[in-house]
């Protein structure tokens, strides 16, 4: 259902996704950083490929896309480096959790939060395992989360690189723990992965059980993300089967595979542009702890920093008054967190129009979020 102007306006920030603007008036965003796309795509070849594909082989777009997607897969193979054939098809990654999520239910699943809210809404029904209270979380209190439901679940879910925090667990201690719980299969939504850095991912990992699932996609990191493709990867026969049965005959659209591929199979594009993204990201995070203190900064090193912030609602309308639009989280519900995260802007020209919006934040508004989460997900009383 299309919302009308009016109905737009009034959205919780909370509950839009980051880069939907539908909820602010026309012209009103300048400076777009609630997005986590690759903000320098998408890559060039990547679009000469599908202006040829328009001008040269229109006719292909009249029948279904009948096989399109094994080009796609072999891309996608060549790239992560793993066998073809362990390969299925998504529409993003959200296809993969929303399909996982339908095949597990009434099975034991935990989800270590906080998590995308589109996972946490899927997975709804799992055990969701939060930082104790009174203490921040972190990638170690994270994988300490994993090692614990492993022990106890027969499946679970974590984002890694972590979405909305960063925090990144890293892979080898990932594996040790499906090798000591070799009864408990853990999937991995990996979407961020090649921002933290090349060659990252747990696809394709040497190990000797088949209890790892890796969820991927190509179109945050090539800045492609209106495209919607993605992978799941698994040596679980029976669970891939399961989840092949659930997809569509026609997975992906033929306009999506041509964009996809063409980005693929120019590495060197990623290559070129990910010590710039590092660089942005590493810079707002100097802005945001000089405004917020370290503490309110989660630790990171990917393109995007998360505050903790007592008042998320209030920071946010200040930036958008400023033209600004960043992603906000109120921590009012079960799994979530209280703050916003930042991706980080590219060129003088935006930072510049972040540090001025920053430095007119009032002191009564920019407050941290010092107390505990309380365990359903709010903060704790006083």
């Amino acid at each position: 259902m299309l919302l009308s102007p009016s109905q737009a306006l009034h959205r919780d920030p909370a509950h839009v996704q980051g880069g939907d603007l539908s909820a602010f008036l026309p012209g009103q965003i300048t400076l777009d950083l609630s997005v986590c796309s690759n903000r320098m795509g998408p890559p060039p070849q990547a679009v000469e490929a599908l202006r040829t594909f328009l001008a040269d082989h229109p006719s292909e777009l009249v029948p279904p896309p009948y096989r399109a997607e094994e080009g796609y897969l072999a891309a996608c193979a060549d790239h992560l480096g793993v066998d073809r054939r362990e390969l299925l098809p998504l529409r993003g990654v959200t296809e993969g959790i929303v399909v996982l999520s339908r095949l597990l239910q009434g099975q034991s699943v935990a989800l270590v939060t906080p998590d995308c809210n589109d996972t946490m809404q899927q997975f709804h029904y799992a055990t969701f395992l939060r930082a104790e209270r009174g203490s921040l979380d972190t990638a170690e209190l994270r994988l300490e989360r994993v090692r614990q439901a492993m022990e106890h679940h027969r499946h679970v879910v974590i984002s890694n690189p972590n979405n909305p925090y960063g925090h990144f667990i890293p892979g080898e201690l990932l594996l040790e723990a499906c090798r000591q719980n070799p009864r408990c299969t853990l999937i991995v939504d990996m979407d961020y992965v090649e921002f933290q850095g090349k060659g990252m991912s747990l696809a394709g990992a040497a190990l000797d059980t088949d209890n790892l699932v890796v969820l991927q996609s190509p179109g945050k990191t090539y800045g492609l993300t209106a495209a919607r493709a993605g992978m799941m990867w698994t040596r679980n026969r029976e669970l891939r089967k399961a989840v092949a049965s659930q997809l569509l005959n026609w997975p992906l659209s033929l306009l999506d595979i041509v964009l996809h591929t063409a980005a693929l199979r120019d590495p060197a594009w990623l290559d070129g542009v990910r010590p710039a993204i590092k660089s942005d990201a590493r810079a707002l995070a100097r802005i945001l702890t000089a405004r917020f203190g370290a503490a309110a900064v989660a630790g990171a090193d990917i393109h995007f920093r998360f505050v903790r912030l007592d008042a998320p609602h209030r920071v946010h309308a200040h930036l958008k008054a400023h033209g600004i639009a960043v992603r906000m989280f109120h921590g009012a519900s079960l799994g979530t967190v209280s703050g916003i995260r930042v991706t980080a802007p590219h060129g003088a020209a935006e930072f510049a129009q972040l540090g001025n919006a920053l430095s007119t934040l009032p002191r009564e508004v920019a407050r941290v979020l010092e107390r505990p989460l309380h365990p359903e997900g709010g903060a704790a009383p006083a």
